[in-house]
């Protein structure tokens, strides 16, 4: 192990953040597990459908500005009482300048947290709000006794996390484009 030296600093010191301000991180959006889409109830506890699909309000079309700009999607969450079900996990995902259809999902993925979450980030196939969306997918368990997740992203056209709502809905499938 190095020995470590104190460091003495005369006159002033200052520094420069890492972040500016928080326009680069949108806030936390809560949604939970359970959240009903008229599904069946067997559908709503993941028994058919033990897959739950995620619209976020972000564009992911060349045409809205997204083109070479990197996303970082993270989730973190819960799904029952004992936590059979933990999210943390986080996706680099990115729209190329070339096609409206050039979008990179799953690519790059950390999931972080010790049960399978098993994300899938995906654009959506139709267009919501004349752009196709940010989606993704992870795993629920047949339980719909409590459980919340939170989703943030870093990028730096944040002014469209307004422009369109949030949707769930469940799904048999991980990878069937729901949106």
């Amino acid at each position: 192990m190095a020995n470590l030296q104190a460091t003495t600093v005369n006159g002033n010191v200052s520094a420069t953040a890492l972040l500016d301000s928080q326009a680069d991180i949108s806030e936390w959006q809560q949604i939970g597990h359970c959240v009903c889409d008229g599904s069946s109830i067997s559908d709503c506890l993941g028994t058919g459908h033990p897959w739950l699909h995620v619209r976020t309000p972000w564009p992911v079309n060349s045409s809205a500005g997204m083109g070479w700009n990197p996303y970082m999607l993270e989730v973190v969450g819960y799904h029952s009482y004992s936590g059979e079900c933990f999210h943390d996990w986080v996706a680099v995902v990115n729209t190329n300048g070339y096609t409206e259809d050039g979008f990179y999902g799953s690519n790059i993925r950390i999931n972080r947290s010790t049960t399978a979450s098993d994300p899938y980030v995906y654009a959506s196939a139709n267009a919501y709000g004349g752009y196709k969306r940010m989606c993704f997918s992870m795993r629920k368990i047949s339980c719909c006794c409590t459980g919340n997740f939170w989703v943030r992203v870093r990028q730096n056209g944040l002014a469209y996390r307004t422009q369109y709502p949030w949707a769930t809905f469940h799904n048999a499938s991980q990878t069937t484009q729901v949106y």
